[in-house]
């Protein structure tokens, strides 16, 4: 069968998977706006909730042998993956609570942009031709966005402001994690990550004063709901799809996430949710320009394949 074949035969395997995980990871934008805490408190519980589930599954991997044969730089590196990972979702929830759902996942979206200049300049990999294109094309895109959100509710520039710095500390979180992951299993990856990302939430909380207890019943089911939507539901799905698709083919369904969180977010929150014209062909825009990125990096993988 040629690989065309192959990648149609594994997409249309993987489509229940792919589904299933656009639809957990899509509700996350929505459940912090409906839990009403504070954004470190918010990414606090939702971490602990997935350790609840990291842990064990490491420890019956066989995980402890992997990470027993780490070096000091690994677990430093281990350490500042989850640094950023907690910086990410404490920035992208008080994004998420400061602007619209459709703004603030649309910009974080960009997160693969950040990810292709980071690898120039870190890395020494540097981008073709055609992900420059789309690095210019999703900046635009991006301005765009935050233009058409200059007229809004006050804080939602900021809001913008705060999912384009998540986005670069997501981009960091994929960075340092890539050479882990080669080595790692993902549940030997994920623990200590998460463990490290709980402890910046912690200390997010703490600088803010934040109460980390004495919420509704309604907010602690969507903490519960944080971890077993994104996480479980999620990002477990897409991970089960890249045994059978490409990297890129999971990247590219999960730019549809804007557009699913954003119909989720104008059904439960309210037809404020809907985003001004010039915002959305802002993020029109923006994931043109993440895709163009997208299917630049798959073309050099495929080529140094």
């Amino acid at each position: 069968m040629s690989d065309a074949g192959a990648d149609r035969g594994g997409v249309l395997r993987a489509s229940p998977a792919l589904a299933l995980g656009l639809f957990g990871v899509s509700w996350s934008a929505v459940l912090v706006r409906l839990a009403g805490a504070p954004a470190p408190v918010s990414a606090w519980w939702r971490v602990l909730f997935s350790l609840g589930l990291a842990v064990p599954l490491a420890l019956r991997s066989g995980s402890r042998r992997s990470l027993a044969r780490l070096s000091l730089r690994d677990w430093r590196d281990l350490a500042a993956s989850g640094v950023c990972l907690g910086l990410h979702l404490v920035l992208w929830f008080a994004a998420v609570r400061s602007t619209s759902v459709a703004s603030a996942t649309v910009l974080v979206s960009a997160t693969p942009v950040f990810v292709a200049v980071l690898s120039a300049l870190w890395l020494g990999e540097r981008p073709a031709a055609g992900e420059w294109a789309g690095i210019v094309v999703a900046a635009a895109g991006s301005a765009m966005v935050g233009w058409s959100d200059t007229g809004a509710a006050v804080g939602a520039l900021r809001g913008d402001l705060l999912a384009l710095v998540a986005a670069v500390a997501a981009a960091l979180y994929f960075v340092l994690g890539r050479r882990l992951r080669s080595r790692l299993g993902l549940w030997a990856y994920v623990a200590p990550v998460y463990v490290a990302a709980a402890v910046v939430a912690l200390a997010g909380a703490g600088v803010s004063n934040a109460a980390l207890t004495g919420y509704s019943a309604a907010a602690w089911l969507c903490f519960v709901g944080m971890a077993a939507g994104p996480m479980l539901l999620g990002h477990t799905s897409f991970n089960w799809a890249l045994g059978h698709v490409r990297a890129y083919v999971v990247s590219l369904v999960m730019l549809l996430e804007p557009l699913t969180a954003t119909l989720i977010a104008v059904l439960v929150l309210g037809p404020d949710e809907v985003p001004p014209a010039g915002s959305a062909l802002g993020a029109v825009a923006l994931l043109a320009g993440v895709s163009l990125v997208l299917r630049g990096r798959a073309r050099q993988a495929r080529s140094a394949a």
